[in-house]
């Protein structure tokens, strides 16, 4: 158990440091240290846990998620603990990090390095960000009929200014009248 939360711990502050661009950048990364190096789920639950977090609130909840997941096995007290400090790691280090830089960050408008950084960000981000879609899309699209909902809701997402959760009510209630 403790070393359990060690991993926690260790993983998330390293992501939470890494997170350049928003959260979803991490997520390929995440989803390789959840599953494959320390298996405390399956790729389908680190999927059906990101679907899930992002139902009702920012997609990086998904942190709080796979940390309940990661001590379960310990008792339903220990899966709350874990999930909380998944969530403190995983937020706390970025959020000093952001403080501190944030203080000079505009002092800096000078230097080479600053519009260096601000230009190379971009396309780091965009790429990670890219990595992640392709990961959650190769675990939960697996027949024609979700990939053809894939398709339909990428291209509303693209050029409408449609709700999402308005999709996944559709997407839900799709599945559930013809999927299952």
């Amino acid at each position: 158990m403790i070393q359990t939360f060690g991993h926690l711990v260790a993983l998330f502050m390293i992501l939470s440091i890494s997170a350049f661009g928003g959260g979803k950048v991490v997520l390929p990364t995440l989803q390789h240290q959840a599953v494959d190096k320390f298996h405390w789920m399956t790729n389908q639950q680190f999927v059906d846990l990101f679907g899930i977090s992002i139902i009702d609130g920012p997609s990086m909840m998904v942190v709080t998620l796979v940390g309940l997941k990661a001590c379960l096995q310990y008792g339903y007290v220990i899966a709350i603990l874990g999930a909380l400090v998944a969530t403190i790691a995983m937020f706390l280090p970025s959020s000093i990090l952001v403080l501190i830089v944030g203080r000079y960050w505009d002092s800096w408008k000078t230097s080479p390095w600053h519009e260096s950084i601000q230009r190379a960000m971009m396309p780091i981000s965009t790429g990670l960000i890219l990595a992640a879609a392709f990961i959650i899309a190769r675990h939960s699209i697996h027949t024609i009929p979700t990939a053809i909902m894939g398709i339909i809701a990428l291209c509303l997402m693209l050029f409408t200014k449609l709700n999402p959760v308005i999709m996944i009510v559709a997407a839900a209630a799709i599945s559930w009248v013809f999927l299952r």
